[in-house]
């Protein structure tokens, strides 16, 4: 969360002019109210699920550093959901060839880090680091 907040998307990001936007803006589908609802239950029990018979997994630093590969988190976000926001694209021939459909990439190839900031990972090394330091100093 708080590496979002200070992200490119996020409400503290001091790139001028960069688009604010909320987790269900990248992370559910927005093509219509059913898709959208689909999305919510699915991600919603999913995360109920990891909650209560994933927990060991989902508390490691490393299931959450896999997400970062730009290949496994097109499986969180939906692409439709950038060019619904960046409908025009600035001028660049990356972006000209991508409208052009002369390139396989996604958004999320270049642009890996705008979700929750280029930060992201030291975020979850810090975070997992103090919850081992933490759990050493309780015992």
């Amino acid at each position: 969360y708080d590496a979002w907040l200070k992200g490119p998307h996020g409400p503290l990001s001091n790139e001028a002019g960069a688009v604010r936007a909320s987790c269900v803006d990248c992370h559910l589908d927005h093509e219509n109210v059913v898709s959208y609802l689909e999305s919510k239950v699915k991600a919603s029990i999913k995360d109920v699920y990891g909650h209560f018979f994933k927990k060991e997994e989902i508390s490691k630093l490393d299931f959450w550093l896999e997400k970062l590969d730009p290949k496994k988190a097109k499986k969180y976000t939906y692409e439709k959901n950038c060019i619904r926001c960046h409908e025009n694209l600035p001028d660049n021939a990356m972006h000209e060839k991508y409208k052009k459909g002369e390139i396989k990439d996604t958004c999320l190839d270049c642009h890996w880090y705008v979700g929750h900031g280029f930060y992201f990972e030291d975020y979850l090394k810090e975070y997992f680091h103090k919850k081992a330091v933490k759990v050493n100093h309780s015992k």
